[in-house]
């Protein structure tokens, strides 16, 4: 993975000098942000149940890389969602409500953005990386930061206008998984979060 964003980086500098105005090529930078939902559940082996929560969340996201071709662009993206509902844990024993002081759902990786030639300035981005989900829960007895690093993507369709030569805004429709498992007394959990969201997105290409 270093050495992909690492690549990503390098082309991304030497783009900076050949991109031409109100095209896709060279150096790019894109920032979105915006709101939606978001569902989460982490299922408990040996009978311990299982956690969910779903409900309103923010969603924002970071990319820069380059142009490989005209309209074709390799980037890489940190992206982050924050979940606002209380979680739930369930099981033969238990059925309460937990609440939280922070649920953070990371992705650091690469992907690829394409801008459609048959429709100026509508795109496809799709990334993939490595993700974090971080709980921290509010006065009770349950610890839930046992889960390890574990795989997310994410798949966006958006549509921009620019502003100037080299700036687009817009909007687009994000969607985000993340999955990781974990051991939580002695028991394997397994994790996963879906997240849908609208977002402005801001370019600078």
């Amino acid at each position: 993975m270093k050495k992909i964003l690492l690549s990503i980086a390098l082309a991304a500098i030497s783009a900076f000098a050949v991109s031409a105005p109100k095209t896709h090529d060279g150096f790019f930078l894109n920032a979105t942000m915006g709101a939606g939902y978001s569902s989460f559940e982490d299922k408990i082996a040996g009978g311990l149940g299982k956690m969910t929560c779903d409900g309103g969340a923010f969603e924002a996201s970071f990319k820069l890389g380059g142009a490989i071709t005209q309209n074709l662009i390799l980037h890489a993206m940190f992206s982050g969602d924050v979940i606002y509902s209380d979680l739930k844990l369930k099981s033969a024993y238990v059925d309460e409500t937990l609440e939280h002081d922070g649920f953070n759902m990371l992705m650091l990786g690469a992907g690829i953005t394409y801008y459609l030639p048959i429709q100026e300035n509508v795109y496809v981005s799709a990334s993939f990386g490595v993700t974090d989900i971080s709980i921290t829960l509010n006065n009770s007895d349950y610890s839930f930061d046992n889960l390890d690093a574990g795989f997310g993507f994410n798949i966006s369709v958006g549509k921009e206008w620019w502003m100037n030569d080299e700036l687009g805004l817009g909007v687009a429709f994000s969607y985000t998984h993340h999955s990781a498992d974990g051991n939580y007394r002695g028991e394997k959990n397994e994790a996963t979060s879906n997240s849908f969201a609208l977002v402005a997105s801001l370019t600078f290409n």
